[in-house]
């Protein structure tokens, strides 16, 4: 490791300066750590491809512990980047064994939970200490900067599901209805008895999201944690000074032998011959009245002698500091006893005494009007009728029309106006599973006529019409 050859600016930063520092770092060569991490990662996926295939659970958490692998070649290659030396493919293939078991069982075992592993990691592989001189610089390294450490462990946690949440919902928008269909529904009623159950492909899309998220923030994780010990170094060891003293060194060196050929000159001069010595010199300086030591002394009076000086006040300042707190905590607790006092009248409209929302019903429902009063008395018999006359796409409106008011008016269920077909389907099988079977099926017959131009057969109707489970007594 040679300082002068540092390919980012040393000096003393803050810590998430730090952070920032090893974040533009992954930035650089983005595309080399992510091909590094991968590489780390290879054997396990394939391995965990070929015997796990139809467990994509078990084939993600195997990857997961492999991880600390991938993340020491990633340090690998920034670490050797910022000195000067970017390794090439084929030095990082050498890496690899080195990777995998150099501290096999300490670091995918013991320290495998650690949240300070992008901080330790770098002690382990870069300095190469071991037991008590490596316990000894993490806790060095760690007396500045330990809560920096631990919130980027937590950033890496929530940005891992966030990013797999989304990559997940890029995956959905491509899919055909009915495959995304199937997979929401699979979703809402996924448990820890049927996670078993899921289909094979929403397996594996959750499984390679969460992969693709993993590495992307391992790769920026590992540079932060590598930008907090180059930060510490630098505070500890001082190597923005050392780097100053050996850039002034390179300088200075050139000038050189103009230097000592100067120094033969003078001291072969005639008045070099002539010149005091350094004896002679140094007393002649010491000899000066500004090297003279002047003593002063003070006579420090005893404390008995302060008896009557001014009584000690300090603790006024306590005491008002503790009635200031006195105040403020009572200002707050009245603040929450007012606020739970006349908590009915902060209460937004619309909620009951209970806390439950009186939700006003929908009169329309995907620009359809659903009010009882503009639907016929016996909806499934003029269903029928304009079926048989030919206007099938009125029919089969009419009827999931009908379904839909007969719902929200008769069934309790809470559809909103902005509901699509699915949001209805999955508050029916949730508020009135009774009438979840036909409504699915009525469902999926009016979709496939009103975007499909798919016309459903005479039977269809006819079976539709003749199990509408619905009342048709309307009061008055």
């Amino acid at each position: 490791m040679r300082l002068e050859d540092v390919t980012a600016e040393l000096r003393p930063r803050s810590d998430w300066e730090a952070v920032d520092l090893g974040l533009a770092l992954s930035r650089r060569d983005f595309w080399r750590l992510f091909g590094a991490w991968w590489l780390g990662m290879a054997p396990v996926a394939i391995l965990s491809f070929v015997f796990l295939r139809d467990v994509p659970v078990l084939l993600l958490l195997l990857c997961w512990w492999w991880m600390p692998v991938s993340s020491r070649l990633v340090l690998f290659v920034v670490s050797r980047h910022l000195f000067g030396e970017l390794p090439t493919w084929k030095a990082v293939f050498r890496e690899w064994p080195r990777a995998v078991f150099r501290r096999f069982f300490f670091r995918m075992i013991w320290a495998r939970f650690s949240p300070w592993r992008p901080l330790t990691m770098a002690v382990e592989d870069l300095e190469g200490l071991r037991g008590k001189d490596y316990a000894q610089r993490v806790r060095l390294l760690l007396r500045r900067g330990d809560a920096t450490v631990v919130a980027l462990a937590m950033w890496r946690l929530g940005l891992t599901f966030w990013l797999a949440a989304a990559v997940f919902g890029t995956e959905v928008l491509f899919l055909p209805r009915e495959v995304a269909e199937e997979w929401w529904v699979a979703l809402d009623t996924w448990g820890e008895e049927t996670w078993h159950e899921l289909p094979t492909t929403l397996g594996w899309s959750i499984t390679v999201s969460l992969l693709i998220s993993m590495s992307l923030v391992d790769v920026f994780s590992t540079g932060a944690g590598f930008g907090i010990y180059v930060n510490h170094r630098t505070w500890i060891e001082g190597w923005d000074v050392e780097l100053a003293f050996r850039r002034l060194a390179n300088r200075l060196r050139a000038a050189g032998s103009v230097f000592l050929a100067a120094c033969f000159l003078w001291l072969g001069s005639p008045a070099a011959e002539a010149a005091p010595t350094p004896k002679e010199t140094i007393e002649e300086v010491k000899s000066h009245e500004d090297f003279t030591i002047h003593k002063v002394k003070e006579k420090v009076p005893s404390s008995s002698s302060s008896s009557g000086s001014a009584p000690d006040l300090s603790f006024l300042g306590t005491l008002m500091q503790l009635l200031f707190y006195l105040v403020v905590g009572g200002l707050i607790a009245f603040v929450v006893w007012l606020l739970w006092r006349y908590r009915h009248i902060l209460r937004p409209a619309g909620i009951a005494g209970g806390g439950k929302r009186i939700r006003a019903q929908a009169r329309v429902v995907m620009g359809m009007d659903v009010a009882p009063e503009s639907l016929p008395m016996d909806i499934p018999a003029a269903a029928m009728e304009l079926w048989r006359v030919g206007r099938r796409q009125e029919a089969m409106s009419l009827l999931y029309r009908g379904a839909i008011s007969r719902l929200i008016d008769g069934g309790g269920v809470e559809i909103a106006e902005s509901d699509t077909e699915s949001d209805c389907v999955r508050r029916v099988a949730a508020e009135a599973a009774p009438h979840a079977a036909y409504f699915g099926g009525l469902t999926e017959a009016w979709m496939r006529l009103a975007y499909g131009r798919v016309t459903p057969g005479d039977e269809t109707m006819t079976d539709l019409c003749a199990r509408w489970p619905f009342s048709e007594r309307r009061t008055a």
